[in-house]
């Protein structure tokens, strides 16, 4: 584990430099509200959820990250979706389950980041944060009709 790394501090830091709001929801479990910047200079926003998973990557711990872009249909445009999955640098596009806001079971879209702790530092969290916000906006925008997340 990477033993100078402290997740706490790290999303502050960046939540502080970019001006983004931060919520520590649980002990350990932040969520970011991520400003994107448009081409026209305005800014949408977009919740990224991070904390640490113990041995998640062959026993090792990671960093943990997802934005959740909409609930999955059958109707949504399959291979353009998962064409959306090349444009991340650390991000990639995934389905998990999921619950609606009145706790019924869905399967949602998600954009995640999987970063081992051991190979994370507070400029690559800054990195993989913004990927998975601006990815996951694209996809919300493009295929669940706006900012909902």
């Amino acid at each position: 584990m990477n033993a100078t790394f402290d997740l706490k501090t790290a999303v502050s830091n960046i939540a502080s430099r970019w001006k983004y709001k931060l919520d520590e929801v649980n002990p350990g479990i932040f969520r970011v509200d991520v400003a994107v910047k448009m081409k026209d200079g305005s800014f949408r926003y977009q919740f990224v959820w991070v904390w640490i998973i113990a041995g998640r990557h062959f026993g090792k711990d990671v960093v943990y990250m997802n934005s959740r872009c909409g609930e999955y249909n059958a109707n949504l445009n399959h291979y353009k979706l998962i064409k959306e999955g090349g444009y991340g640098t650390y991000a990639s596009v995934t389905i998990t389950t999921d619950k609606r806001k009145d706790g019924t079971p869905c399967e949602s879209v998600i954009v995640q980041a999987v970063q081992p702790v051991e190979h994370t530092n507070e400029a690559i969290l800054n990195e993989a944060l913004y990927d998975v916000a601006y990815n996951a906006d694209i996809i919300e925008e493009s295929y669940f009709g706006g900012d909902n997340n």
